[in-house]
């Protein structure tokens, strides 16, 4: 049957109407966009291998890792102009042990280009405690201390043969507690994070574990000998803070994707 008005209308508005029927409505562009971290553990310029290998500080001294592992949270990204997005709700467990933990995705980030990065070696007060237990905060990470209902920011275990005058004693640093929590900003140089629809981009970082030991000062670096055990409440525990806050993490180069 015909439409009484189709027989109404001019040929060439017959051709606009009939063409309007078939018009599919434009999706939206993306307003956000993802980008990725790879954390790759290292000890000086070397691979970090758990167990098998022997590593040397700058003063000499020998040691092992059997374990390695980290919470990062408060991740932001900052711009040329000042401004910056903070990533919500982001915990992340690292750990040496674990290959896909050293991969992070992060979604739904605005689009745009990057200049900087910056995060919490640890946990903000308002988590550190028995209330949160999923992802990064999961309390059987092997990074919480039920005793206290606190995390424990980084824990690095291993030998030394120097490590309390013994032979072959265990290392073990579990930095957490009170005034640990550290902010680290790697630059990223010249390089920038581009954020597009489509793209993953992704930063390539450096973690080194010597970050751990060797300060800005000889009364900052760790002597095995006489700080082989240090945890919540050690003087020693805000010193290593600073010590891989200043000198763990280093961006590598970004892969624009």
């Amino acid at each position: 049957m015909h439409h009484p008005l189709l027989h109404q209308l001019k040929p060439a508005a017959l051709a606009v109407l009939l063409a309007g029927c078939g018009k599919k409505t434009e999706e939206p562009a993306p307003s956000t966009g993802s980008f990725a971290i790879e954390m790759e553990p290292v000890v000086g310029t070397t691979d970090l291998q758990l167990n098998t290998q022997t590593y040397n500080k700058a003063d000499g001294q020998a040691f092992t890792v059997s374990k390695f592992k980290f919470l990062i949270s408060n991740l932001t990204l900052t711009r040329a102009d000042g401004t910056a997005y903070a990533v919500p709700d982001g915990y992340y467990l690292i750990d040496a042990a674990t290959p896909t933990s050293l991969h992070l995705v992060i979604d739904k980030v605005p689009l745009g280009d990057y200049t900087g990065l910056r995060f919490v070696v640890g946990v903000d007060a308002a988590h550190n405690n028995a209330t949160f237990t999923s992802g990064g905060l999961n309390h059987s990470n092997d990074l919480y201390w039920e005793w206290s209902n606190e995390y424990v920011f980084l824990k690095m275990a291993g030998t030394s043969p120097q490590a309390g005058g013994g032979t072959g004693r265990a290392l073990t640093f579990d930095i957490g507690g009170t005034n640990v929590a550290r902010t680290v900003a790697p630059t990223f140089g010249s390089n920038v994070l581009p954020v597009k629809a489509g793209h993953t981009p992704e930063i390539h970082m450096s973690v080194d574990v010597l970050g751990l030991f060797d300060g800005a000062t000889a009364a900052q670096s760790v002597n095995f000998v006489t700080t082989y055990s240090v945890e919540s409440g050690s003087p020693w525990a805000p010193v290593v803070a600073d010590n891989y806050a200043a000198g763990m993490f280093e961006v590598e180069h970004i892969h624009s994707n």
